[in-house]
């Protein structure tokens, strides 16, 4: 076994959570269990960086020397079945050729709710109220269609504001797109994400017919929601649309989330989970605020709260599964075996390269995060992509020239969200520490949850 230049930091990672002992080897993506020796004599190897012989001596103090011998032997098994101490094999992309799969239809800059935390300025994004008109999707979905090559499968999200205030449109644009796609070949998956308000039964029946994915918001506990999701009223919502989500994921929609916020004033959201489960949802999102610093960010001063709350969570999870009920939880749906594609492995999400954002107007953005902003204006679907340079830019952004090279976690988030590093550090290739630690414990919490599952299984 030679390791004596490996880099453990960046390529293994070993932590306890309550009562195991678990190991992830980076690059593998293996996950294995650690008992009491093998974990003492790993913490040795890596003290002595990788000088077996003195983490030998060291292990055998509390040990005796056979069962420390033989427990070196079943790692050096692992590392020549290619699952310990691996190397990384990250090959540079040229991604900036990729095709077009997925557009976030920014179909309404208006919104019939004020809610405090909103990213989009109350619905508008900074910018002149406006909805999407029926030719302009129809252009959208031409653009998509051009410039998504050999790629059969298309992703289009309905997003805002609330798509809702458009709804005739999105029904008409729906049926335009079915009937494109026996001319082309491709197939349009939709997705719809609203605050239920105007989630009446025949919008319902048309996502049920249609096969559209939900995403439904809803902060959680009924204080909670309302003290920030407010209706142009200003009275809370959760009443209104609670009754509504719940009608919807009756009807048991293709696929359904409902998605929380939680902010600084809420960092107890493992029992928004709970209220949640105990409204009937079992596929749930719990996403942190995170941003500038407007009062419900989570800073720095919030992760040693926000760190524990995971860890309950994780425990909700887990006794939940216990009990019969499996709760799809979005943040802990890790491929632990397999991991992520490889695009997303090196560069996070795809976005300004395979995935696009599309305003009321049709100007193109990378993402919704950075729509308004006239340093990441890529064009218009009438014209096309006139700023290639911003393709390139996030081409570029890869893992191979940022510092999450040296993570552990890097291929779970292929270097975290551009808008969070741009915003938070003005640089793309810095990322927000805030963000990176949440989503390290996250990835914790998912391993363990699964692990757990595993041999619960196996009894």
């Amino acid at each position: 076994m030679q390791i004596n230049s490996y880099d453990f930091s960046a390529n293994l990672h070993i932590y306890s959570w309550k009562d195991l002992s678990i190991l992830l080897d980076v690059n593998s993506g293996a996950i294995h269990l650690l008992d009491p020796l093998a974990y003492l004599l790993l913490q040795n190897i890596i003290a002595y960086r990788g000088h077996v012989d003195l983490a030998l001596e060291q292990t055998a103090r509390f040990y005796p020397m056979e069962e420390v011998t033989e427990a070196l032997d079943e790692l050096s098994s692992l590392q020549e079945q290619g699952a310990l101490f691996t190397h990384p094999d990250l090959p540079e992309l040229d991604l900036s050729s990729m095709n077009l799969k997925a557009i976030c239809l920014n179909v309404a800059h208006a919104c019939n709710m004020k809610c405090e935390y909103c990213f989009a300025a109350q619905g508008n994004f900074g910018l002149q109220s406006s909805l999407m008109s029926l030719d302009l999707a129809k252009q959208a979905m031409e653009f998509l269609v051009q410039n998504s090559g050999p790629i059969k499968n298309l992703e289009v999200d309905f997003f805002g504001g609330e798509p809702l205030l458009v709804f005739p449109m999105l029904r008409n644009l729906v049926s335009f797109c079915r009937e494109r796609e026996k001319e082309t070949g491709k197939r349009f998956n939709f997705t719809l994400t609203t605050n239920a308000v105007l989630l009446e039964e025949e919008v319902i029946d048309w996502v049920i017919a249609n096969d559209i994915s939900v995403i439904l918001s809803l902060d959680g506990r009924k204080a909670v929601n309302d003290q920030h999701r407010l209706l142009n009223s200003g009275e809370g919502s959760y009443d209104l649309i609670v009754p509504k989500i719940q009608q919807m994921i009756a009807r048991q929609p293709i696929s359904y989330f409902t998605r929380g916020t939680f902010t600084r004033h809420n960092l107890d959201f493992s029992q928004d989970l709970e209220h949640l489960i105990k409204l009937g949802f079992d596929c749930i999102s719990l996403e942190p605020a995170v941003g500038p610093d407007n009062g419900f960010s989570i800073l720095e001063d919030d992760l040693p709260k926000v760190l524990s709350e995971y860890e309950r969570l994780t425990e909700v999870l887990l006794e939940n599964y216990r009990q019969g009920q499996e709760i799809e939880f979005f943040h802990y749906n890790l491929n632990l075996q397999q991991g992520p594609c490889l695009a997303k492995r090196v560069t996070g999400c795809g976005a300004g390269i395979e995935y696009l954002v599309i305003t009321p107007e049709g100007e193109i953005y990378p993402c919704h995060q950075f729509v308004g902003d006239p340093d990441f204006y890529m064009g218009n679907v009438r014209s096309g992509i006139q700023n290639p340079s911003i393709v390139k830019q996030f081409a570029a952004n890869q893992l191979k020239d940022k510092e999450c090279i040296h993570c552990w976690a890097r291929y779970f988030c292929g270097g975290g969200c551009h808008a969070s590093a741009y915003y938070r550090n003005s640089d793309l290739q810095k990322p927000h520490r805030v963000s990176c630690q949440m989503h390290k414990k996250r990835i914790e919490g998912a391993i363990y949850l699964d692990l757990c599952k595993q041999m619960e299984k196996a009894r």
